[in-house]
């Protein structure tokens, strides 16, 4: 049976939105679609991605997606056509990013090192103990931490700006 893509891509929010887990809506859909189901990969995107607007929703309610800004790193994953065509779906504005530099994202230079350190010597058995961990770690940093890294952001980006994009590193 052969089914748009549109059509996949609405069934598999749907399916997560009533708490199906990426695993059995992936199974589903091939029980429904075979050779045609979309990849394990692409359904476990397609969840994140609905989790990421139902967070934006429930941390800044009365902000939509369409106000939302979304910085990355050029990376492979954030460049495939289903995720550039999903976020302008969410209405998810994406922000143009120079050449990567670990000095300009701020996940490289502030939250990341943060997270190492706290989490350093713990091993976790389960991604979701993991996940947990971590999140548990982002509560417990103060609002002025991240205001702060935001105008640290600001001035990594104004040196960027003044050397015509080039790389750097070490600010």
């Amino acid at each position: 049976m052969e089914i748009s893509e549109e059509n996949m891509r609405f069934y598999i929010v749907m399916r997560f939105k009533l708490g199906e887990s990426a695993k059995l809506n992936h199974e589903n859909l091939q029980t429904v679609c075979g050779d045609c189901a979309y990849y394990y990969q692409t359904v476990c995107r397609w969840n994140v991605l609905s989790e990421v607007k139902s967070a934006i929703n429930e941390q800044r309610p009365k902000v939509s997606t369409s106000r939302t800004l979304l910085l990355h790193d050029n990376a492979g994953p954030h460049k495939v056509r289903a995720t550039t065509q999903s976020l302008r779906e969410l209405g998810i504005q994406v922000s143009p990013h120079p050449a990567y530099s670990p000095d300009l994202a701020p996940c490289d230079f502030w939250l990341f090192p943060i997270l190492k350190d706290r989490l350093a010597g713990r091993k976790f058995d389960r991604i979701q103990d993991l996940a947990k961990a971590v999140n548990s770690e982002l509560r417990t940093i103060p609002e002025e931490d991240y205001q702060g890294v935001l105008r640290e952001w600001q001035i990594r980006l104004k040196h960027c700006i003044e050397s015509h994009g080039e790389c750097f590193e070490g600010l």
